[in-house]
């Protein structure tokens, strides 16, 4: 590919790269725009909502506490017994007011009160003549019909008389020794309301059930004059009084049989709307030309750092693996770079991995006979069966029989790793010669979990570290105990071999354990140093042969492998 070619690449590139940017630019300028929009609306309309409820939690306190304040004075025995006294005596006029002054002192709505006998005749009243007119003298004739028909224990309702402020009304029935003596009847100050909900600025009415208003702030929110009567229509959120918008919101308090209602002033902003749909259409274009630039310079110097990145490329394609790429362009091409020489990096030290194990088993191959098979062993079994034929000839045929399968299955080179359980039948086999030559003065024991069964091993993996404790372990003694264990810890499978043998010294120790990882090949305990390098190059630096001993009490070889099953072969 020419120079020309590789500008024209560039350029393609280049011309690629600034329109996926332009396209993504346009969609985060929407986006932007967008998520400009939602919160101005999104915290105007939460704001109105908190203030919404934050007004009616407060209607709601209030209005129990005042609710609350007069139930307790109508039901309290002490008042009940001075207002039936009033009733039957007549003449207790004071002890009924001084009771009303006491109330009206603490409570956050003052009260009147009228008094009527079983015949609803008016015994006492705290309201003047000119309240006391004949159309409230006919009202509470009407509470006091309602309650003996009714069946709660405290009545309620509004009255309301033409340009007048509305009196919320509680009712109750007086009883003396079971029987109907009067009626007890408050009326709460209907100018007092004011006071309770000057705290806040917004605007606030109250019904009972049936929409008798018990409190107005503005008396131009009434529907007509001389009308007492509020209700919202089903789905109402903004109502319009006068040409004023405001936001309707309710609570029922089903327990005091009342509705409390908050209208918070929310001017029409279509005005401000269009301004800010306009401010934002105009940064969202400065936005964009802006972007439009930046993506031009960061398109081109992203191409120009990949066909730096594109060249070095060529240079490990034409062969030169080892060559090592070098862009400090201070973007992610440099990191794209720096991964990619670590990558180069592992696959050459994994294939001088695969070049070593090769030539191991290769060597181990040709050398199989003479490494694993012993030729002192062949030597001492041969002189054991001659000496057998003599003298136990049954014997003599059983044992041939099981070095024959010895020899077989050394020499069978088919496959290098074999199933534990299969290398387990190939010892037994080879104890079982051992223990024919030595008798009694040698012992061993299996001891292998389940689990390690059906895993996968390198060949005759257990025979040269049995064969490395009979050498070493019979030197000065008599007698000798192997044990053979093995056991899976997580993804490792463990095999160790120990012998009571006379073990060697620290330093003898640690040569020793050198000698195991070396790459360079040793004469004496080369079956060892062999298999603890095939297991390094197989399954890794984490596993191997490990070596530990106490001199004159014991020497053990410890095989760490990776657990691998038939399935992973």
């Amino acid at each position: 590919m020419g120079i020309t070619q590789q500008k024209q690449l560039k350029s393609m590139f280049q011309r690629q790269l600034e329109g996926e940017i332009l396209r993504k630019i346009i969609l985060w300028v929407i986006v932007g725009c967008l998520l400009f929009c939602i919160p101005i609306f999104g915290i105007n309309y939460l704001n109105t909502y908190f203030n919404v409820n934050e007004h009616l939690n407060f209607l709601d306190r209030t209005f129990v506490r005042v609710y609350n304040a007069t139930a307790e004075y109508i039901e309290n025995p002490e008042n009940l017994s001075i207002f039936l006294r009033c009733i039957k005596v007549g003449s207790n006029d004071r002890e009924v007011q001084y009771s009303i002054s006491k109330h009206n002192v603490s409570a956050p709505v003052r009260v009147n009160l009228v008094l009527m006998d079983r015949n609803k005749n008016i015994v006492y009243t705290s309201f003047d003549k000119e309240n006391m007119n004949l159309h409230r003298i006919e009202f509470n004739k009407i509470i006091a019909e309602n309650l003996l028909n009714g069946r709660e224990q405290i009545y309620n309702t509004v009255y309301f008389f033409s340009g007048n402020s509305s009196e919320y009304v509680f009712s109750k029935l007086l009883y003396d020794d079971g029987r109907v003596a009067g009626f007890v009847t408050v009326y709460l100050n209907g100018g007092d309301w004011s006071k309770l909900f000057s705290d806040y600025q917004y605007d606030s009415i109250i019904t009972n059930l049936k929409g008798d208003i018990i409190y107005c702030s503005k008396s131009g929110f009434l529907p007509e004059r001389g009308a007492n009567k509020f209700r919202k229509r089903p789905g109402q959120h903004i109502s319009s009084i006068k040409g004023i918008r405001y936001i309707l919101s309710s609570r029922t308090l089903p327990d005091q049989r009342a509705v409390l209602y908050s209208l918070i002033y929310t001017p029409g902003n279509t005005i401000y709307i269009l301004l800010g749909v306009l401010t934002i259409i105009t940064l969202g274009t400065v936005w964009l030309v802006m972007f439009q630039k930046m993506s031009q310079v960061m398109a081109a110097k992203n191409a120009a750092s990949l066909g730096i990145l594109v060249d070095e490329m060529r240079i490990i394609r034409k062969g030169d693996n080892r060559h090592i790429i070098r862009i400090e362009s201070g973007d992610e091409f440099e990191e794209i770079a720096a991964q990619i020489n670590k990558m180069l990096k592992s696959i050459n030290e994994l294939n001088t991995r695969n070049t070593d194990l090769i030539k191991l088993n290769s060597m181990i191959e040709m050398r199989n006979l003479q490494t694993q098979i012993n030729p002192h062993f062949i030597y001492n079994a041969l002189d054991t069966i001659k000496y057998l034929i003599i003298t136990d000839g049954e014997k003599a045929a059983y044992l041939i029989e099981r070095f024959t399968h010895i020899l077989r299955y050394s020499i069978n080179n088919a496959k290098q790793d074999v199933l534990l359980s299969e290398d387990i039948i190939y010892i037994e086999d080879y104890l079982y010669v051992q223990k024919t030559r030595f008798g009694d003065r040698f012992v061993c024991s299996i001891d292998i979990d389940e689990c390690c069964s059906c895993a996968l091993v390198p060949k005759l993996l257990l025979q040269p570290l049995i064969e490395n404790s009979i050498k070493y372990g019979f030197k000065n003694q008599m007698n000798l105990s192997v044990q053979i264990k093995g056991w899976c810890e997580g993804e490792y499978l463990f095999l160790k071999v120990t012998d009571n043998g006379p073990g060697v010294s620290g330093e003898e120790l640690d040569q020793l354990r050198d000698t195991m990882v070396s790459e360079e090949i040793m004469t004496e305990h080369n079956g060892l140093q062999n298999l603890c390098r095939r297991i390094i190059l197989e399954y890794g630096e984490d596993c191997g042969l490990f070596i530990d001993s106490v001199e004159g009490k014991y020497f053990t070889v410890t095989a760490k492998l990776l657990r691998r099953g038939a399935r992973d072969v």
